[in-house]
Parts: C-alpha cells; structure tokens; sequence
C-alpha cells in the first residue's frame, strides 16, 4: 500500500503533521484545505498541493478529512462537490469529529456510490499529531478498517470500533 494515493482534506494544527507521518511512510499525497497557505507549506515535504477539494480527490484511492467538524465536512464534501469526485472502490475517511447521526448520514451516502467510509475520530490533540501518536478510534466495516490500517499506522495507533 506504500504507493496508494491519498486525498488529505483540511492541512491545520492536527492535518499538516498526520500529513507529514503519511508522506514518511511513503504515502503519495495530494493536499487541499481552506487556507491554501497551510496546504502549500506541505509541498517541501513532497505533497501535491490541489486548487480544490474536487481536484484532490479525484484520482485518490484514499481521502481523509479532518476538518472542524460536521458542518464543515458536509460543506467542503457535499456543497463543494468532493464527494461526487471521488472514484468509485476508493475509501472515505473522516477523521473531524463529527457527530453519530452526520456520520451515519455520510456512510449511508458514500456507500450508495460504492465508496467504502469509516468513521475515525482521533484523540491526543496537536501533540499526539505532532509525535505520530494518535489514538484512532475506527467505525465501519471490519474489512475497510483492516484495509486502512497501513494508513493509521502511519499517524498514530488505531482501534476498531
């Protein structure tokens, strides 16, 4: 998996350094997010920086959001066309804290169009992001979390839920 393509939506405080623990392991990446500054500054460590949302995902096999919370992924998501971008087989991760019910809502909608989706909210704040240590808490399938493990290891150490 060390050549999959992966989409990383929202690049601040928690995103720039699980971006930078993808690209170590060897992710190839494709960044985006509301301030194009802090996306940009991902391009020294060997990100492509994407003019939208849409454009990130286009050709990912992997997209990961972590953004602010629901509102903000419903928008960047579903208002801004992202999700209609991404390839059918490909895997949706949210890793914003998002509520049950926007989380569900999104399962629902992403496996409707074949996308496999898993819920996977973090906890260890900036520092446990910064260290590569985070404890991610997975909902979804079995079969998509083990798929995706390669991915969490990259940032911290994740958990089926």
């Amino acid at each position: 998996m060390t050549q999959s393509k992966i989409a990383f939506l929202g690049t601040g405080l928690m995103g720039a350094p699980m971006c930078r623990y993808l690209l170590k392991a060897g992710f190839e990446l494709t960044v985006w997010n509301r301030s194009a500054a802090k996306a940009e500054a991902l391009q020294a460590n060997g990100a492509t920086l994407a003019a939208t949302p849409a454009d990130a995902v286009a050709d990912a096999v992997v997209v990961i959001t972590m953004l602010s919370d629901g509102p903000a992924v419903a928008e960047v998501m579903f208002e801004q066309g992202a999700a209609a971008a991404i390839t059918e087989g490909a895997t949706r991760i949210d890793m914003s804290s998002i509520g049950a019910d926007e989380a569900m809502d999104h399962a629902e909608r992403y496996l409707a169009a074949g996308v496999a989706y898993l819920d996977a909210p973090v906890s260890g704040g900036t520092k446990g992001a910064a260290a590569g240590e985070l404890a991610i808490m997975a909902g979804g399938a079995q079969e998509t979390f083990a798929a995706m493990e390669p991915v969490f290891a990259a940032m911290g150490n994740a958990t089926h839920v």
